[in-house]
């Protein structure tokens, strides 16, 4: 990887840093920023096909593509105008992820209780993923070749969804607490973990 990227809280709209890992030390006080939501930015990810390219999502309801120079960002340009904004959820968006195996698409989830699958050269949504959750979604996780996707949502339920029509292919109780779990696929196998305060494989 070239580089890393966090939320950053700032007023006036949504940034975050995005920052070559070469560059070492203790950083100027107007490190530039990327500051093109709204809101809050509330997760990020990079392209794994291309380090260049990064995708935030935030409280403002759109997921933005990012293409970053080599060098990274510099004070003197323009890092507000995205290359793709992604607009379909209705309420603010909690999570992305790229597929591993296809380029350019990834998926996102939202309050508005769906996950949608883009295509980032278009900035269409070509599959959403409606109905199937009773709360929001927590976290969304691709499987090691793309074909699944597996969700965490506040409804205390893990669900496994096929990508390709949208259905719920498994759906367990997971972590019956109150705090927020997540989901991640064990490397090359069909189990699945979920966190909150402990670990439950299935």
């Amino acid at each position: 990887a070239k580089f890393f990227a966090l939320a950053w809280e700032a007023g006036g709209g949504g940034s975050m840093l995005v920052h070559p890992l070469a560059k070492t030390g203790k950083q100027a006080s107007n490190i530039p920023l990327v500051a093109g939501h709204k809101a809050a930015v509330l997760d990020v990810a990079f392209s794994p096909f291309n380090d260049n390219i990064v995708c935030s999502v935030s409280e403002d309801g759109t997921a933005k593509i990012w293409q970053v120079p080599d060098d990274g960002f510099t004070a003197t340009q323009m890092q507000s105008d995205a290359v793709q904004t992604l607009v379909g959820h209705r309420r603010k968006v909690g999570t992305v992820q790229f597929n591993p195996v296809a380029e350019n698409v990834l998926a996102t989830s939202s309050t508005d209780y769906t996950v949608k699958l883009w295509d980032i050269e278009t900035g269409d949504a070509k599959l959403s993923i409606d109905g199937k959750h009773a709360d929001i979604i927590n976290d969304v996780n691709w499987n090691y070749d793309g074909s699944l996707l597996a969700t965490a949502c506040k409804d205390k339920k893990t669900r496994v969804i096929d990508p390709r029509s949208g259905d719920v292919v498994q759906e367990w109780m997971a972590h019956e607490g109150i705090k927020g779990s997540r989901v991640i696929w064990c490397g090359k196998s069909n189990r699945r973990r979920s966190r909150t305060a402990g670990w439950k494989i299935r």
